[in-house]
Order: C-alpha cells, then structure tokens, then sequence
C-alpha cells in the first residue's frame, strides 16, 4: 500500500492476503475492512488494524472478478462478489457460514505465512447464478472440444479453474445503487453490454435452481444489434446518483439514467429515508421490465479497451473540485471526462449524423454548432468481402476527453481518485503512478522540451499544441 499524501515512491503497508493475483478490492466506507478478489477462486475481508483476515468469501467455483461493500445502512456488514462461474454472491459478515479455520497464505515465492487468528468463513445470504447466461446453447462444435460458452467469448478458464465451463458467462462488473436504494445491484458481463438490475433482499434461486430472474434489464447500445456483442468491464456512479457511466470494450463509455433502468411503477427504486424499510419481496421475480438504453456516450481516439482489467471511476466531489470520469486505456495512458452535461449537450442536438471515418473515433463539435466537424460512427472492416461496414449511432457520441501521456507505456488498467482529488493509476509497465493538478507545471512539462531532463519520470496531460490550458492542467 502508498500513502497517496507523502512520498509516493516508498511502500507504506505491505502484507501478504492470497496466493494468486489479486483481481480487484475495496475499501469499506469507513476504512477499517478491505475486500479483495482474487485468481485462487476466494475472496477476503481484512481488518485493516491488523492487517489479518476476518472472514473468507470462497463459494465461488472460478476466479473472482470484483467485489463491492454495499453503502448505507450495515456498509461494512454486506458484501456482494462476482466471478467467471457466472453467479453473484451476497455476504453478511455478521453472520457465520460454517467452522472457523485458519488461512494459509502461499504466496508466489513459495513462502508460508499462517493466520493464526480465527477466521469466518462468510456466510452466504443470497445467490444470483446464470446472472447473464446466454440463452443460445453452444455448438456441437465447441462441445466436442470442451469448450463451453466462456471460452467462445474469449473469457477462457483459468488455472485450476473447471474446463469447458458451459452456460457460465463472467460477470465483470458490479455496482450497488447509493444510500436509500442500496438494496439494488446493477450487474454486467463480458457477453454483451446489457445491464440488470438485482433486489437482493429477494430470493433469487430456487432449491430446483431456476435461472435467477433480474427486475430489469437494459438493452444493448442500437449499434451492436447490426455487429456483434462487446461485454461491459466496468461501472462507476456519478455523485448524485443520477447517472451510471459503464466501460465497454466497443472502446465506448456509455452513460445511463439510473432513474430509467427501469421503465413503469418501480417502487423499488424509490429513495427510502434513514429509518424507513422498504417492502421487502420474498421470492424472485417472474419476469423482468426493460429499462433505456444509453442516453450518450464518451470515446477518444486514445481510449482503447482490449482487455476486462481497463476501468473507470468518478472523482468525488469534494471541497469544490468538479465530477470527472477517469477511465483506463490500452494505449498507456489514462482519459478524463467531464461529466458536466452543459458542456456536452451540443452532442445531442444532431444524433443521427454519421460518417464514415477512422475506426472507433468521435469528434464533439464546438459550441454552437455552426461549421462544426460531423460526428463519425463506428466503422469495421469485413475481411470476407472486403467491403465497409458502416456502423450507425443512434444516440450522441461526445468526445471532450483529455489524455494523460508519458506516464505510462502499457496498457492502464486499475484507478481511482484519493481523498485529495489526485488520481492514480496502474500500468502493465509495473508503475503507478500519482497525478495531480497544475497549470504551470504542466505547460512547463508541454512546452519547455527535453532538455535538462525536465521530462524524465513526468507526464501531462495532452491538450493539443495550440492551446496553453485556459483551466487547471494535470
């Protein structure tokens, strides 16, 4: 662990949780627990005070994917983990799932290190399996080979993992509505970009053990009805709850109204008040609404998703700073959004407008909208018939994004926001790296070239050669 408020180079707190990659984590509200998710198929909840684990989350069957505290009322009590078996896991930490039993850390140089302290093996209060299960069975084909579902998609077993995993799609994301609706999780999987809906106070499976049933689903961005499928990595709330950006590997953000993911009488999504319940439901739903759609979306010629480790998260705002939409990319380096809607709403004014241009690549036009540039769609190549495929979008596609260059030669993966508004990020380079705010400073490292070693070690963020920052520069 850094301490993101000194020096950032040196090692904080280090203390060894799994023998295996750790895939994802999360602090609880108050700081005291940290979850984790990780390759060994378990996840853990460690007490932050003395840095050993308190309970074990191991009911999956497959590598965890991520883990979130639930907030509100009991945040550091209930837990939701998903994974690649495709089901989604509630955890009540007050409660108890089996023996206590101690943890044997095997960590990759082959050192032990024993938890000597009990340990709670978690106990699970509720399960979605089949989460987003495909309803297309899969080839004789790709069953003769042992293939299930999972490896079509290209999210293939890992070690140890059972092979030929048929009907398990990885469910990639997860994220609970804020306080006062924090009974809802919203889902998402490395199959398509549809997201659902989940009341976990209610019963999701039966004994029989029927495909769980959402309350809602959205449909799929129009554009991949005409292609193919491109799975969700990663969910992010905006601050006010509002709106739900969701990164998608078509190398789009797309941006959802939490009031619209579902569509008709929902009083389920009402905001309850502190001391009031909500009705509770006590079987699963029989079927499911559908919700809207994205209402726009973010892209840039610089943010690429190749790969499920690329994420997105919002910087809280705190002590004055604006909401900005941080998000990973494949082409090592990190993109800012803002979120802000007075500043993008010229994309909407014009959404059928496409063209035919460069792959994956939007262009917002100036405010006004007069001599603007067009807004280009997706466009792919067909490599049977060598023939454009024109890609139409039917919903703004805004692009006010700034890059952070130079910080990174990989591809950036894991982020977030300090409690200062700085932003951190992960490489593949094996860096992290701690950016913060400053005009001077940046058009310096922009501006003053390499000479004297003023670069070395440094990035900036990307604005363009004819624009000296008329706003805070990173």
């Amino acid at each position: 662990m850094l301490d993101s408020s000194k020096e950032f180079a040196k090692i904080h707190l280090s203390f060894p949780v799994h023998g295996n990659a750790v895939i994802d984590l999360e602090f609880s509200e108050d700081d005291y627990l940290l979850a984790t998710a990780s390759g060994d198929q378990t996840g853990r909840v460690i007490d932050m005070m003395t840095q050993t684990p308190v309970s074990i989350l191991g009911h999956h069957t497959a590598s965890l994917k991520q883990v979130r505290f639930q907030p509100g009322r009991g945040s550091s009590c209930v837990l939701a983990t998903s994974g690649r078996d495709g089901s989604v896991q509630i955890w009540d930490l007050r409660c108890r799932g089996g023996p206590v039993q101690e943890v044997i850390v095997r960590p990759e140089a082959g050192l032990h290190h024993r938890v000597t302290k009990p340990v709670n093996p978690g106990c699970v209060v509720n399960s979605i399996y089949d989460a987003h299960a495909r309803p297309i069975k899969p080839t004789t084909k790709s069953l003769s080979a042992g293939l299930g579902s999972a490896s079509v998609s290209g999210d293939v077993a890992r070690m140890r993992e059972v092979p030929g995993r048929i009907g398990e799609v990885s469910v990639t994301a997860l994220q609970f509505l804020p306080a006062g609706r924090e009974h809802i999780l919203l889902t998402a999987c490395e199959a398509d970009a549809s997201v659902k809906l989940w009341d976990i106070r209610a019963v999701h499976t039966s004994r029989h053990h029927k495909t769980s049933t959402p309350m809602s689903f959205t449909a799929p961005p129009p554009s991949h009805a005409a292609w193919r499928p491109f799975g969700i990595s990663s969910m992010t709330l905006g601050n006010d709850g509002s709106r739900l950006y969701a990164l998608c590997k078509d190398n789009t953000v797309y941006a959802y109204s939490t009031a619209h993911l579902m569509l008709g009488h929902t009083p389920e999504l009402a905001i309850t008040q502190p001391g009031q319940e909500p009705p509770r439901r006590r079987h699963h739903y029989g079927t499911a609404n559908q919700g809207l759609a994205p209402i726009y979306g973010f892209r840039h010629p610089m943010f690429h998703a190749t790969s499920f480790y690329v994420k997105a998260k919002i910087r809280p705002t705190v002590d004055g700073r604006e909401e900005l939409l941080a998000v990973g990319s494949s082409d090592g380096c990190a993109v800012l959004f803002p979120t802000d809607e007075r500043f993008i709403q010229d994309a909407w004014q014009h959404p059928d407008e496409s063209y035919l241009v460069g792959e994956a690549t939007a262009i917002l036009p100036p405010p006004g909208g007069r001599g603007a540039m067009p807004r280009p769609g997706l466009v792919r190549t067909n490599s049977g018939t060598n023939l454009f495929a024109r890609q139409t979008d039917t919903m703004p596609i805004v692009q006010r994004g700034t890059p952070l260059v130079r910080g990174h030669d990989k591809e950036v993966g894991a982020l977030t926001w300090t409690n200062e508004g700085r932003l951190v990020t992960v490489g593949d380079d094996f860096l992290v790296r701690r950016w913060s705010e400053g005009r001077e400073e940046a058009a310096d490292l922009r501006l003053g070239g390499e000479s004297e070693g003023r670069r070395w070690g440094c990035g900036w963020a990307d604005v363009g050669d004819s624009w000296d920052g008329d706003a805070d520069d990173w």
